[in-house]
């Protein structure tokens, strides 16, 4: 598969997981939704790497390319959102997230991931979020 073709998965990955984020919101599924919201964030890392011709298939990959871009951009916001769903991803396992926990970051991580998909170069972003 071609740079292109990973760029294109992983948005699409990452759109498909944002609605089902908030559909789980609205059936009262807080670790469905946190577990989505990771994933939403998680992909849409992945396609802007993807875009720049890297693959980030671990997790500390994807941690540290949320890393770089934060520097990069100077943009702290992309970090925290990161920060914010990974901390729903973990509390997945443990069975004890609240809706009100998902609440507070759903709409962050919504805008974040708006934004990382804006990113990338516009022949390869025909796809909205």
């Amino acid at each position: 598969m071609e740079a292109k073709e990973y760029t294109e998965k992983y948005k699409a990955q990452s759109t498909h997981y944002l609605e089902n984020a908030f559909v789980s919101m609205k059936a009262s599924h807080p670790e469905k939704a946190g577990e989505f919201l990771w994933g939403s964030m998680a992909e849409a890392l992945k396609a802007v790497a993807a875009s720049r011709g890297i693959r980030l298939t671990a997790h500390w990959e994807i941690t540290d390319f949320a890393r770089e871009l934060t520097k990069e951009l100077r943009d702290k916001g992309i970090y925290d959102a990161y920060g914010h769903a990974s901390y729903l991803h973990s509390n997945f396992y443990e069975a004890g997230l609240r809706m009100e926990d998902v609440e507070i970051y759903a709409e962050e991580i919504r805008a974040m991931v708006r934004k990382l998909l804006d990113l990338i170069p516009t022949e390869q972003n025909n796809q909205g979020v």
